[in-house]
């Protein structure tokens, strides 16, 4: 199962300090408390070196004044358990920030699952073969199935909403916790509750797991010379396997280049920086903005093997993450035509931030923008061309989006 959770550069990092915490808890009852605790401890042992700001004074006679009285009234305050609390604070924080991309994991849980949460695709990887998010009402969606993969063989379709993952309801589950349930172990099955796009009625599809390998780049050589290319999703190779794509078409005689992203669900940073700089000479190709409003700027490399031909770009609702980053600054470097429909626009940066005791926050730390300093996150990049792909172009075997690229490519020659 890929994810768009990790489709950024994600990384470990070690909190300096960190309070001791073992178990999760998520019961209403312990919502403020846990935030109280949590903030008083963490001031009283370190002052405020964790926050960017310190809260106002009144802000910390609430917490305290809650506090006391939790100490005070609460009937079985002697059979409090301070690491149950503090863990089920920082719960509680997470959730109220409200961001569907940021997760707390207890020290078992991130130990289990963190070669899956932390690595990037390369060759294969196991799972279903899915991509999903959360969209802005908070459901978690199906971006696209990977063709061949076992989602789409058992009829997961682009736009599924899944409203439950072997009967529990996803209502309220952040992305990677729902990331975690659906991948599981090679070879077991997962049924998954979907509504599929324009229905009402509900499905339950069980889908038994594999190891999925599917390529990055698909290159191919369509009629007058003119190369359609598609990326399936952003790997570390994936800026190797697109350059030996394109040597290997321009030397057969390509003479403009169609690059598809549609449905893809992104990937690390570095891969989409890559993949541009293939067809941009010079310039900036995405600013990442931090918590401290601090800009890094990613400019072009050097070498591209593709920067004067002909191109155009196909999008739609399933390009996300790295394929909206690498769509947004051929854009705004007016290097060709974006052709499809609205991105999904997920922009955010995430990150891991390893705990003193093992657990770990994964958390969003910045956006994107293009090069026009557009924002990607929930605004999506908008098509130059806005043509639709609909249920009757798949039932006849058309691509409207493709055919509209392709005789761009042509007026260009």
């Amino acid at each position: 199962m890929l994810v768009c959770a990790e489709a950024d550069n994600i990384e470990v990092q070690t909190a300096q300090k960190g309070l001791d915490m073992r178990q999760v808890v998520r019961t209403p009852f312990l919502a403020l408390l846990l935030l109280a605790l949590v903030i008083v401890l963490v001031i009283a042992s370190y002052g405020t070196q964790w926050f960017g700001s310190s809260p106002a004074e009144s802000e910390f006679d609430l917490v305290e004044e809650a506090w006391q009285v939790i100490l005070g009234d609460y009937v079985s305050s002697d059979e409090i358990d301070l690491d149950m609390l503090s863990h089920g604070a920082i719960q509680g924080m997470i959730d109220a920030l409200g961001d569907p991309y940021t997760a707390y994991f207890d020290a078992e849980l991130y130990e289990q699952n963190q070669h899956k949460l932390e690595g990037s695709i390369d060759s294969s990887f196991e799972g279903i073969g899915a991509v999903i998010t959360v969209d802005g009402e908070g459901n978690l969606v199906v971006i696209a199935p990977i063709a061949g993969a076992p989602a789409q063989r058992e009829g997961i379709l682009p736009g599924d909403v899944i409203l439950q993952i072997d009967g529990e309801t996803t209502e309220g589950m952040d992305l990677v916790e729902a990331v975690l349930k659906v991948r599981g172990e090679l070879g077991t099955q997962v049924t998954l509750t979907v509504r599929h796009p324009d229905s009402e009625q509900l499905e339950d599809i069980v889908i038994t797991r594999e190891e999925i390998t599917v390529a990055s780049v698909l290159p191919k050589m369509l009629p007058g010379n003119v190369a359609h290319v598609e990326v399936h999703y952003f790997s570390n190779r994936t800026g190797s396997e697109l350059i030996s794509a394109l040597e290997t078409l321009i030397a057969s005689g390509a003479q403009g280049i169609i690059l598809d992203f549609r449905n893809n669900p992104g990937g690390p940073v570095t891969a989409a920086v890559t993949v541009a700089s293939q067809f941009l000479k010079e310039g900036v190709v995405v600013y990442i903005a931090d918590a401290d409003g601090e800009e890094e700027v990613w400019e072009v490399e050097e070498g591209g093997v593709a920067t004067e031909l002909p191109l155009a770009v196909l999008v739609n609702g399933g390009s996300a993450s790295a394929s909206e980053l690498v769509a947004g600054a051929l854009q705004d470097h007016d290097r060709g035509p974006i052709i499809g429909t609205q991105t999904l626009g997920k922009g955010a940066v995430n990150h891991f931030r390893k705990l003193s005791d093992g657990s770990a926050i994964y958390i969003t730390s910045g956006r994107w923008f293009t090069p026009n300093r557009q924002e990607i996150e929930g605004q999506g990049i908008t098509p130059d061309w806005s043509v639709e792909f609909l249920d009757e172009h798949v039932e006849s075997g058309d691509d409207p989006q493709l055919q509209r690229a392709i005789a761009y490519i042509e007026s260009q020659l």
